[in-house]
């Protein structure tokens, strides 16, 4: 990741922070967190793709998951839901601003993991190789912007993990009127999920890295992982 995207990251992590200390309820909490901010904003936005309410997308995508690794341990810790709350608000800004770079869109916000897609339209060897550089950059963001950043304001540091399938997936939106969520279906949504239970590593599956562009002077490497019993997953690395 280059240094004006990081810049840019650690300013998003800033404003996103602000935004969110301003809807915490305990005093003290909330205080001690301000205190530690020297900067108001918008919230800044992203590019909108909307999908209309009543209308499906079922063609061939990249699903990449991003999933915070025990959270539920945050959850239970003393201000738990309010630190989460701060967490998540800053860190799904983190992901959904580098899957955008990387030609993606933030589909789905689930709490503790942010569901991503890739458009295989156009050239699908070049759709994986996006999807994996935006999980690179995703951990690079992780250890050198947010952890920091949060331990600098006393809240837990996060591990994340992430995966990336391909396969056919219908996107719609799922409601009322107005009350209604993007949501996609699909074996790689399905599959990603489980795909996320690595700490700070990637996780590609069988299917994707059948895929899984080549290069004579590639660097990159699979190495099989079980999965509840199961090799149906690769853990990558770089040599």
């Amino acid at each position: 990741m280059d240094v004006t995207k990081k810049t840019e990251i650690a300013k998003l992590v800033r404003q996103r922070l602000a935004i969110a200390t301003k809807f915490l309820q305990d005093g003290d909490f909330k205080n001690e967190i301000r205190k530690s901010l020297n900067e108001e904003a918008e919230i800044p936005g992203f590019e909108d793709k909307p999908v209309k309410f009543g209308q499906f997308i079922s063609k061939e995508f990249v699903a990449l998951m991003t999933d915070i690794r025990k959270s539920t341990d945050i959850i239970n810790s003393e201000n738990g839901t309010q630190k989460m709350f701060l967490i998540f608000y800053v860190y799904s800004a983190v992901v959904a601003k580098i899957i955008d770079s990387h030609k993606g869109s933030a589909t789905e916000f689930l709490g503790d993991g942010v569901l991503n897609l890739f458009d295989t339209d156009t050239d699908r060897e070049q759709s994986l190789r996006n999807a994996y550089s935006a999980a690179r950059e995703i951990l690079e963001a992780n250890q050198e912007i947010l952890n920091p950043t949060f331990t600098s304001l006393r809240l837990p540091i996060i591990n994340i993990g992430i995966g990336i399938d391909i396969g056919n997936t219908i996107v719609t939106r799922f409601g009322y009127r107005v009350d209604n969520d993007l949501k996609a279906f699909g074996k790689c949504v399905y599959n990603v999920s489980r795909l996320c239970k690595g700490i700070n590593e990637i996780f590609v599956s069988e299917e994707a890295q059948r895929f899984w562009p080549t290069s004579p002077t590639g660097t990159l490497r699979f190495e099989p992982k079980y999965i509840d019993n199961n090799k149906l997953a690769y853990k990558t690395y770089n040599v």
